[in-house]
């Protein structure tokens, strides 16, 4: 397959980040954008609304947006925008604070949206991301001095705006201050804010924007789980050839194991190294989570001590950017929307780790599977923890055609008795029935076994399956240790217990798109495959 997203390398902005690189290779944005559009005519309020019973505007004989007021309103813009980039030059006196609308909605007297806030107090939060009427602080920049520092008090302040899929830049007089990705609105209005402090008066002007032509389809992804980084990884080159657009590291993707965070850094300084990881990722953009190994301890959990350094430095390696989710949260899930709406890839990347309730063993004379951990019935048992179930809980209501949900342990296999969800049974079934509730259209990918297989279940009451395709190893396979082993979902005889990595392919030109969900061993051949509709997937 030609891989189109090649022409991005080196955009100006990125959706993925990638170490190591002097240029950056994009997963969502588009071609250059088109020339300048002015949003203010410096005449008029013309392509302007105010949808409030209050507020006092005027436009200045300078060819300014003046807004005056004692209530909280919004001048908002007759036009709505999806992609697109917005610059905004504004004064805004000692003692106001304001803040320029994107993506936003309104009734009469409410607006609700996405804000750049605009704060002259003395914390300085100015450039932040707020949610208005909905979430409140998204990214707010009490840890950022660099960016607090950005704004002018009782000056002239030049904000610039980027939203391209879930992806959200702000630059407050050429300085980033917030680099995130957020998915819960991906269109709506533009609108200049007041505040409603008596007495001030607040001035815009050189409003500017230009449209952004949709991201590009997502049509490949690969992945792949457990590398040991002080052996050889041949496996890298062949995922490279690929030439997939996406490849999702899903945990183990170094074999850390280590309370000393030098000793976890200077493995991931290995793993990074290396010329053939490095080869896939100056082509390939790149997403992770991560597992018990590169976390820092086998089969560990919540109880983990050096967990938020762990965090910190897998962050680092990965260079999430600051303001994304990985960096606003305890645990390193986070999530991503990919491609036009229409053909909308969401990838959910779970914590199984951070939050995780200490595993349950069985009795030595009560043992009743090939593993030694049992099912944990207690109602405060956990996976993910309540926050993490809040947050995913959310995500599952953001718009898109398939969800990909990485975990880094296998979902549905129940049987084996080594970690898996099924060792939280609770847990376990509540995310099946919050992917039937939010319609399906999932597909699980799982790593940690170090054997492959793809597993299946049937919803039988709403009529849908659910795959979990499970890549395990890199580099470092069970080589038939786990022959046998039950799986009453597999769809297969048995497991692939050799090198392997994982594909999903899309064939958006259907109405109804064909997947094909693939295990490939090292020289890059299939050697399970399963095919089917989206449709298979929709819950009824």
């Amino acid at each position: 397959m030609k891989n189109y997203f090649f022409s991005l390398v080196g955009t100006a902005i990125c959706c993925c980040f990638l170490t190591g690189l002097t240029t950056t290779t994009s997963i969502c944005d588009a071609a250059e954008p088109p020339a300048w559009e002015s949003l203010f005519n410096g005449k008029n309020l013309k392509g302007w609304g105010n949808p409030f019973d209050w507020g006092q505007i005027a436009v200045s004989k300078d060819k300014e947006i003046v807004l005056r007021g004692e209530r909280k309103y919004f001048l908002v813009s007759d036009r709505r925008f999806k992609d697109f980039e917005l610059e905004v030059e504004l004064h805004v006196p000692a003692g106001g604070n304001s803040g320029i609308q994107f993506r936003s909605h309104y009734h009469h007297n409410r607006l609700w949206g996405y804000q750049a806030e605009v704060d002259t107090s003395d914390r300085q939060w100015a450039g932040g991301l707020y949610d208005e009427g909905r979430r409140a602080w998204l990214v707010p920049l009490k840890d950022n001095p660099t960016a607090q520092a950005a704004f002018k008090n009782s000056a002239w302040n030049h904000y610039r705006i980027r939203a391209v899929g879930d992806h959200i830049q702000i630059w407050v007089n050429g300085i980033a201050t917030v680099d995130t990705h957020d998915a819960v609105t991906s269109e709506g209005y533009i609108a200049l804010q007041h505040h409603g402090e008596k007495g001030l008066t607040y001035r815009f002007r050189n409003v500017r924007v230009r449209e952004i032509e949709p991201p590009p389809v997502l049509n490949l992804i690969t992945f792949g789980s457990c590398c040991r980084q002080e052996r050889e990884q041949p496996i890298w080159d062949t995922i490279a050839a690929q030439q997939s657009q996406l490849f999702l590291m899903i945990g183990d993707n170094i074999y850390g194991d280590s309370e000393d965070i030098d000793i976890l850094r200077a493995k991931y300084e290995m793993l990074g190294s290396n010329s053939g990881f490095k080869k896939l990722r100056a082509t390939t953009p790149l997403l992770a989570t991560w597992d018990d190994h590169d976390y820092g301890v086998n089969d560990g959990g919540v109880e983990f001590p050096i967990k938020k350094a762990s965090q910190q430095l897998f962050n680092d390696f990965f260079n999430v950017p600051q303001g994304a989710g990985s960096r606003r949260h305890q645990g390193v899930y986070d999530s991503h929307v990919l491609g036009p709406v229409g053909k909308r890839v969401q990838i959910i990347l779970l914590d199984t780790r951070y939050h995780r309730t200490p595993l349950l063993k069985w009795p030595k004379d009560e043992r009743k599977t090939p593993g030694p951990y049992a099912p944990n019935s207690d109602p405060a048992a956990t996976i993910l923890g309540a926050e993490q179930w809040r947050w995913l809980e959310q995500q599952m209501l953001v718009p898109a055609e398939i969800r990909i949900i990485a975990s880094s342990i296998q979902f549905l296999p129940a049987e084996h008795g080594w970690e898996m969800w099924e060792n939280y049974p609770r847990d376990r079934n509540r995310l099946l029935d919050l992917i039937s509730s939010s319609g399906g259209r999932s597909i699980v990918i799982s790593g940690d076994r170090h054997i492959a297989e793809i597993s299946k279940i049937t919803i039988g009451d709403r009529q849908f399956d659910i795959y979990d395709i499970t890549s395990s190893s890199l580099n470092v396979p069970s080589g038939g240790g786990n022959a046998g082993e039950p799986n009453r979902y597999r769809t297969a005889d048995d497991n692939y217990p050799h090198v392997n990595f994982g594909s999903i392919e899309i064939n958006w030109d259907k109405k109804d798109p064909k997947i094909e969900l693939k295990i490939h061993d090292l020289q890059g051949q299939a050697v399970f495959l399963n095919q089917f509709r989206l449709s298979n997937l929709t819950a009824k």
